[in-house]
């Protein structure tokens, strides 16, 4: 990506969740082995893992269970399944809610994730529901990301250009995500992504964007 950011600009800052706000990769590989389990299959391998941290609830089921066990059975089980109990165990970005709080005078917040109906209970838990403007779920739109639908729809709701938002990731489905949508996109904590900036701490927003 070869846009140019210009902090002057941004109107709004939205943050992936996983990955980015919280550090969820063993409460996620948890949720996935527990269901696996239920059915008597192995536990992930790491390119599966790989796969279902990046994808929604949906496809990561596919992924992991299309013509070894029933969906419906799947799916019933992980609508039973208590994903509450896991949330105490999402590592939350360290520097997060100053950064939020920061932000505020200055530009809206959102969140596009293609996590699903947990959103709103890991935001309950950290109680982290004031301090986002708009939070935009897979559930909210018609294709998850990589497609840019997540992103268009913060532009939409907030009324602004692409230019005028930031978007933070850490995965390739951020990256096409923000590619798609012209917005400009900040690679969290990894380089391998083509990003127009790159930060290790979401601490260094508020100098990326001269707060």
């Amino acid at each position: 990506m070869t846009i140019k950011i210009d902090p002057q600009k941004i109107r709004v800052v939205a943050f992936d969740c996983d990955g980015v706000m919280f550090d969820t990769e063993e409460t996620n590989r948890a949720y996935y082995n527990t269901i696996l389990e239920q059915f008597g299959l192995p536990s992930m391998t790491e390119a599966q893992f790989r796969y279902v941290h990046m994808a929604t609830v949906g496809e990561a089921l596919v992924h992991l269970f299309d013509g070894k066990v029933e969906m419906t059975e799947v799916r019933a089980a992980t609508a039973a399944f208590d994903y509450a109990s896991l949330i105490p165990h999402m590592k939350i970005e360290p520097n997060l809610i100053t950064v939020l709080k920061a932000l505020s005078p200055h530009c809206k917040r959102a969140i596009a994730t293609n996590r699903a109906n947990t959103m709103a209970t890991v935001l309950a838990f950290y109680e982290l529901d004031d301090l986002f403007e708009l939070v935009v779920t897979s559930q909210d739109v018609e294709n998850a990301k990589p497609a840019p639908d997540q992103l268009l729809k913060i532009m939409a709701h907030f009324d602004v250009s692409a230019e005028e938002i930031l978007y933070i990731g850490d995965a390739s489905t951020d990256q096409h995500a923000a590619q798609a949508a012209g917005v400009p996109f900040v690679a969290f904590d990894n380089p391998d992504l083509k990003a127009d900036g790159y930060i290790q701490s979401l601490a260094e927003i508020s100098t990326f964007l001269g707060l």
